[in-house]
C-alpha cells in the first residue's frame, strides 16, 4: 500500500505559514488580555511588574512571528511595500511611547532626537518592526541607556539605535547591503541568537528604493559613550 504524503497538495512551506498566522492572532489575543490586567492592577502592586515583563516577552514573539510571515509572503511575491509619506519624530515617539515602560522597569534610559517636522517616505508598519528588533538587541547589551535618533545626511534619511554598551564585536561592523549576506544561525550577532532579525532588518532596508538606490544597514562603534549603534539607510 502506497502512502503520498499529503495528497491535498499543500507543501509543508504553506502549512508552517498557516501555523504561524494562527500563532500570531494568539498572541496577539493574549497581549490584549495583559493590556486589561495591567490597567486593572495598582501601580505599586509587585506582580504589575511581572506581567509588564510578560507582556514585553509576548510582544517578542509577536514581531518574530510577523517577522517570519512577512519574509515567507516576500519569499513567494505576496507581499508589497506601503510606501508613504511619515512624520519621523511622530513616528520615533510612537515607539518610544510603547517601550518605555518595560526599559523604565530595567532601569534603562530611552531618549528620541529628532528634527520636529522631519517627513520622509517609508512603509510604516515594517520599519516599525525593524527599529523595535533593534530596541529589543540593544536592552541586551546596553548599560542603562539607548537613544533613538534620526537626521537627514547626503539625501538620505538615516535612523538610528544606539546604545552604551560594548559595542559591536569587529566581524559585524559592516555595511548590510544585500539580506544574503546575513548567515541565519551562524551565531554572528551580539544577541548570539539565529540572526532573524538582523536578516528581516537588512531585508526591510534593501526594499526601500528610490530610483536605483537602496536602502541598507550600517553597523558601527559610535554609540552612547563608545557603544554600539545600528543606522538603517533609507534613500
Amino acid at each position: 500500500m502506497s502512502s503520498k504524503g499529503t495528497s491535498s497538495g499543500l507543501d509543508f512551506s504553506t502549512i508552517i505559514a498557516s501555523s504561524v498566522h494562527d500563532m500570531k492572532n494568539s498572541i496577539q489575543l493574549l497581549l490584549g488580555t495583559l493590556d486589561e490586567v495591567i490597567d486593572e492592577l495598582p501601580v505599586d502592586e509587585k506582580s504589575h511588574t511581572k506581567v509588564l515583563r510578560a507582556e514585553a516577552e509576548g510582544r517578542r514573539i509577536n514581531d518574530q512571528l510577523i517577522q517570519l510571515l512577512t519574509l515567507y509572503k516576500m519569499s513567494n511575491t505576496q507581499h508589497c511595500l506601503q510606501i508613504d509619506e511619515h512624520c519621523v519624530d511622530e513616528f520615533l515617539e510612537e515607539i518610544n511611547s510603547e517601550n518605555h515602560p518595560l526599559l523604565s522597569l530595567r532601569g534603562i534610559e530611552l531618549t528620541v532626537r529628532c528634527e520636529e517636522g522631519l517627513v520622509w517616505f517609508f512603509d510604516r508598519e515594517l520599519l516599525k518592526g525593524v527599529v523595535n528588533n533593534l530596541i529589543t538587541n540593544a536592552q541586551q547589551h546596553t548599560r542603562n541607556r539607548i537613544a533613538l535618533s534620526a537626521v537627514v545626511h547626503e539625501k538620505k534619511l538615516r535612523l538610528s539605535v544606539s546604545d552604551n554598551g560594548p559595542g559591536f564585536p569587529h566581524s559585524m561592523l559592516k555595511r548590510g547591503d544585500a539580506a544574503d549576506e546575513v548567515l541565519l544561525g551562524d551565531g554572528n550577532t551580539r544577541s548570539g541568537g539565529t540572526g532573524l532579525g538582523l536578516y528581516f532588518s537588512t531585508t526591510i532596508a534593501q526594499l526601500h528604493k528610490n530610483r536605483n538606490v537602496r536602502g541598507y544597514l550600517e553597523n558601527s562603534n559610535e554609540g552612547v559613550d563608545g557603544g554600539a549603534c545600528c543606522t538603517i539607510v533609507l534613500p
